[in-house]
Order: C-alpha cells, then structure tokens, then sequence
C-alpha cells in the first residue's frame, strides 16, 4: 500500500498541504471527493442547520466542524463533517463576534 494513503500519510499530506497554503489539493483529492459524496448522500443531501429550523434545504457543501487548518488529522472523520446549504456553510465561517452586536440601521442615528 502506498505510504500516502495510510492514516499517518495523509495526516502528513494535509499538514503540507496545510503548511504550502494550498488547501484547495486537499478538496480536489479523490479521499476528500469520495468522502464529501457519501457524507452528503447519508445526510440525504440536507443541510444540517436549516434541519434542525425545521426547514428543507438541500445541502450544497460537506463543512468541517473542528477546521482543516488546526485539525488535519480530522479531515477525512465522517463525524467531523456536515452537510449544509451555501448559506449556513457561509454563516458559519462569518459570524459577528458574540462581543460585537450587529447594529441594525436606525435613522434615529442621523
């Protein structure tokens, strides 16, 4: 077997990936593709969040909840990964800080 496609090799693999600021070899690597696929197809192709709204909508993206970055050895965990829509998938990497309140606009202001 190929030394790359043990555990260890691809935990190393992704930490160079990781290291050469080239996440996207990561994404297009048949492991992640495979992986995405049969996440997504036993999620029913749903996004999580939007489910537990008591919402339909259909998952475009598989997310890593503990991030690629800081946990490379994760990246391949099915329970690591949840299928979303673009949308959630965006609020979860965006959100305001709890510490920051979104101001909403007020014309009283001006």
């Amino acid at each position: 077997m190929n030394q790359r496609y043990t555990p260890e090799g691809l935990t190393r693999w992704i930490q160079e990936l990781v290291a050469a600021d080239n996440i996207h070899g990561f994404y297009i690597c048949k492991p992640w593709v495979h992986l995405r696929a049969l996440v997504l197809k036993e999620q029913h192709y749903e996004c999580q969040d939007c489910r537990t709204k008591g919402l339909y909508t259909p998952a475009t993206t598989v997310h890593h909840e503990k991030p690629l970055r800081k946990f490379p050895w994760l990246a391949l965990t099915k329970s690591n990964l949840t299928a979303l829509c673009d949308e959630c998938h965006y609020q979860r990497h965006h959100k305001a800080p709890k510490s920051v309140p979104k101001s909403k606009w007020n014309d009283e202001k001006w």
